[in-house]
């Protein structure tokens, strides 16, 4: 198996098959990555499409004594953020949005998990964890998203975020103590 590197040469070669190698390859962390940052499926496609179309453009400005991982997950990042600024000037929860009948909106959307009572167990720990990581810093959050859901070493986070591996693990210390007052006895 040929490594990113390699993969990043043969496409700036002229082998357009190696994209789809390098999709394929990072295709789960990185959709992962993008769906926590956007909220839905819909914006993580978008987002993970405008990703794929970036680096497709700009591959010659990657560096090999890089990690191919670390500089992907950077354009990511900023194309989510690009499109988050541009989607949503102003989020609004499905916990304070109410439904006709008085129920808040967030209740009423249908599950696709099996019975009523691991359905709303589920809900309830997906609320409790998305409102522990909406009160992280965006800093904080960035950092435990890419670490627990993207996979990524401190060291391909720090390369990926332009920071020192201290400020990732000071990040990533801070956030995962919060989460763990905010989350002691919720799940």
């Amino acid at each position: 198996m040929l490594e990113d590197a390699e993969l990043v040469r043969a496409f700036n070669g002229g082998d357009e098959a190696a994209l789809g190698e390098l999709i394929a390859r990072h295709r789960d962390r990185l959709y992962a990555y993008l769906r926590r940052l956007a909220g839905d499926d819909a914006g993580a496609e978008d987002m993970f499409q405008d990703t794929w179309i970036k680096v497709a453009r700009n591959m010659g400005a990657y560096r090999e004594e890089n990690r191919f991982s670390a500089w992907l997950f950077s354009v990511a990042r900023n194309t989510a953020m690009d499109a988050l600024r541009r989607r949503r000037p102003e989020s609004v929860s499905l916990d304070a949005a109410v439904a006709e009948d008085g129920r808040p909106l967030a209740e009423t959307i249908g599950s696709a998990e099996p019975g009523p009572e691991a359905s709303y167990a589920a809900a309830e720990s997906r609320r409790a964890i998305d409102a522990a990581l909406a009160e992280l810093s965006p800093e904080q959050r960035e950092v435990f998203l890419l670490r627990h859901y993207s996979g990524m070493s401190f060291k391909e986070i720090a390369d990926a975020l332009g920071v020192p591996i201290g400020t990732v693990l000071a990040r990533a210390s801070r956030a995962a103590a919060k989460l763990r007052d905010k989350l002691a006895g919720e799940i």
